[in-house]
């Protein structure tokens, strides 16, 4: 009977554990940001962080959904966006402090830096700062932030040359082949960049992040010669289910059939 009893508190601990670990809370926020439930989204995260303040991931995703409710405040809840969006900035280098190799996060920090004005802590240096990080941990994503850095100075051909980069240093990988050919595209050369989308089908027609990522190449660059095929995968992708948790709103790619 003792055996028993000590065996189920054991069981009863691990459990607890299990619960408390966050991970519930993550999924459940999750599933809000893929509704653009944003506000349940980030209360819901802060709990798995609050469970768990040791997990990069839960930090990042907390983030993420801190700097889509600032994205979506209109009137005077405008007021509100820059002590969110300071503390999203604070939330991410957080989880970057976490674990360095999070390239996500990363990824997000420098998005902050170079969409956000000034006095809420946006810096384009630090942006490119964050590339050089990114490149010390991985090349190709490194380059991959540089072009992202230059193109947003615009120097073009920097730009050009380090989404190139990122392609040599990754030639089997989906994100650089995606990344450059939506570069291509919005410098409106349309023959090399259908030529990496037409290579994207090939390795894998199936997949939603290269339906989104055509798509979005063809609408923005106002090509009604593909208008027909850029609605079919906007159709397609918003009726597939997410591969993995999408920090992306499907709701932009809704958008895109308004200008179609």
């Amino acid at each position: 009977m003792t055996r028993r009893i000590v065996l189920l508190a054991m069981a009863f601990a691990l459990t607890a554990a299990a619960s408390g670990s966050g991970e519930d809370d993550w999924k459940e926020g999750i599933r809000h940001f893929s509704a653009e439930d944003f506000r349940a989204a980030q209360d819901v995260f802060q709990r798995a962080v609050e469970q768990n303040p040791e997990n990069s991931t839960y930090s990042l995703w907390l983030g993420l959904a801190m700097g889509r409710r600032a994205e979506r405040m209109t009137g005077f809840r405008k007021l509100a966006a820059a002590p969110l969006v300071r503390r999203m900035r604070r939330v991410l280098e957080r989880s970057i402090e976490l674990d360095e190799s999070n390239l996500d996060a990363h990824d997000a920090l420098q998005g902050f830096h170079l969409q956000a004005p000034s006095f809420v802590g946006g810096n384009k240096a630090e942006a490119k700062e964050i590339a050089r990080r990114i490149q010390a941990v991985n090349e190709a994503r490194g380059a991959e932030a540089f072009g992202t850095y230059y193109e947003a100075m615009g120097e073009f051909d920097r730009a050009d040359e380090q989404f190139g980069e990122a392609r040599k240093l990754d030639p089997e990988g989906m994100r650089p082949l995606l990344k450059y050919a939506g570069f291509l595209a919005r410098r409106g050369r349309h023959a090399e960049s259908d030529d990496l989308f037409d290579l994207a089908f090939a390795r894998d027609s199936e997949n939603p992040k290269v339906w989104r990522a055509a798509a979005t190449a063809w609408v923005l660059a106002k090509r009604k010669s593909r208008y027909p095929e850029a609605r079919e995968l906007i159709e397609r992708y918003l009726q597939a289910p997410d591969r993995e948790p999408n920090p992306d709103p499907k709701s932009e790619v809704r958008d895109l059939l308004k200008r179609l």
